[in-house]
């Protein structure tokens, strides 16, 4: 039988929710010291209120998720989104569900007027490359974290600005 897969919006009160799956989903995948464990229900429920986020459900069950922050464009032109933290539960990599998480939240950018959406990433460079993301030297990190290396930044416009 096909799992039913459904990906929702993701309200603040989410924050919770978002906060557990996060840890979930990269405990074991990243360092310790990543800034994703320094994230806490409230700041991603600001971060939902100040942008956005999407929940993957696999027969109801929430097993992945991703969100934006709005951030100004390349060289100030125009407005973005910034993805971050898309993934899913182990047990569901490698079957295009992140991909799925990527696409809805660049539908979100795509209804709020953004022109193109960036993202910094340590990994799967090759996969956001096959998705249509630039490599982009300028690409700012929200979140900093000086005890990893930096990560690569990629971009992928929507409109001309």
């Amino acid at each position: 039988m096909t799992p039913s897969i459904a990906i929702r919006r993701a309200a603040p009160s989410d924050g919770f929710l978002v906060e557990g799956l996060t840890r979930r989903i990269w405990t074991g995948r990243v360092l310790a010291e990543s800034t994703v464990f320094r994230e806490a229900p409230e700041t991603d429920a600001a971060q939902i209120t100040k942008g956005g986020a999407v929940i993957l459900e696999i027969d109801g069950v929430p097993a992945g998720s991703g969100c934006w922050v709005a951030v100004p464009g390349p060289a100030g032109l125009g407005h973005w989104m910034k993805v971050k933290r898309i993934g899913v539960l182990p047990a569901f990599a490698g079957q295009g569900l992140g991909a799925l998480i990527l696409q809805a939240l660049e539908e979100m950018d795509r209804e709020e007027a953004k022109a193109g959406a960036q993202l910094a990433i340590r990994r799967l460079i090759d996969f956001c490359a096959r998705l249509g993301y630039v490599l982009a030297g300028d690409v700012e990190l929200t979140t900093h974290n000086p005890l990893s290396p930096p990560p690569t930044g990629m971009r992928k416009w929507f409109k001309k600005t």
